[in-house]
């Protein structure tokens, strides 16, 4: 594999570094709550093979915008890493647009803060309704 494979630490120019890889692993040990690597991957259309834990389960749609395979199973990461590696052009097109809407509709700024906002206000609601809920006495001295 020498020659063909490139671990990356530290890259100033994250898209030029998408742009340029045939595929892009995020082969995390531990679950990241988010995990910006494979939005950032499906975003600039590249096929993008991740952990099957933490954020990856909510961002890449299980063989349509990506591959998630078992933490620690290197037989099942080589595997996907072949399937990525044979897309033809074609296969590798309809996988990038898939991924590029699929991040276009679910993972925008504006839809996360409006998702944000939501919560915010489903926990305003719950603090409400519980406090007209308690007697008058109790909720004098909340109020206070």
């Amino acid at each position: 594999l020498g020659g063909r494979i490139r671990i990356v630490d530290h890259c100033n120019d994250m898209p030029a570094a998408y742009m340029l890889s045939t595929i892009v692993v995020s082969a995390s040990t531990e679950p990241e709550g988010f995990g910006r690597v494979p939005i950032e991957a499906q975003a600039m259309g590249r096929p993008i093979i991740a952990t099957d834990h933490g954020g990856a389960q909510e961002t890449i749609l299980r063989n349509e915008t990506g591959w998630l395979v078992k933490p620690g199973n290197s037989n099942e990461l080589a595997a996907a890493i072949e399937e990525a590696l044979r897309l033809n052009d074609n296969q590798r097109s309809i996988l990038a647009t898939r991924a590029m809407a699929h991040i276009a509709q679910n993972f925008t700024r504006e839809k996360m803060v409006d998702e944000t906002l939501n919560v915010y206000a489903e926990l305003l609601q719950e603090k409400y309704n519980l406090l007209s809920q308690l007697p008058s006495s109790v909720e004098k001295a909340a109020a206070e």
